[in-house]
């Protein structure tokens, strides 16, 4: 194995480098002519055009990029939702986008390409839902609010009443 390298981002061999042979010059050159193909330097098989990523190879994945997880959002929407409204419905669907969005990390690991990106979709869509019965909560709980204290009000007279001005 003398003069075998390894890539650095995927780990495929790449064969060792080796000078070109000095090219006689030629008087001219025809660029209407198809020129052969040429072997790539960093390849043991000729030049075919731009490679296909293939899922599960190396630690980068063959290059491809991991969709966002949206783990932050999750974690963040989460824990928001539940100290303003402690909304189990808000909580449960939190818990679950975390989940969910922690899958999408490990799916990719794995190389399950398409099956991160169906998490990752499905994280996001847990963390809206998670944050629209949040929202829709927190007005549940304000309207709520004002109703009591508006009854409470009435039954104690109103604000004259409360503040003495009779």
């Amino acid at each position: 194995m003398d003069g075998v390298t390894f890539c650095g981002s995927c780990g495929a061999q790449i064969a060792s480098f080796v000078s070109p042979s000095p090219v006689e010059p030629q008087a001219s050159v025809d660029y209407n002519q198809q020129q052969p193909q040429q072997q790539s330097y960093y390849s043991n098989q000729p030049d075919s055009g731009p490679s296909i990523p293939q899922p599960g190879r190396g630690p980068s994945n063959g290059g491809l990029v991991p969709p966002k997880s949206y783990m932050t959002e999750a974690i963040i929407v989460t824990i928001v939702s539940f100290l303003c409204c402690s909304s189990p419905i808000s909580l449960i669907l939190g818990i679950i986008a975390i989940v969910k969005a922690n899958n999408v990390s490990s799916e990719f690991a794995r190389g399950n390409v398409l099956e991160a990106g169906k998490n990752a979709e499905l994280a996001k869509k847990l963390t809206i839902w998670t944050a629209i019965v949040a929202i829709i909560m927190f007005v549940f709980y304000c309207v709520l609010f004002f109703v009591i204290l508006g009854f409470g009000l009435s039954e104690l007279g109103g604000l004259d009443g409360i503040l003495g001005n009779t």
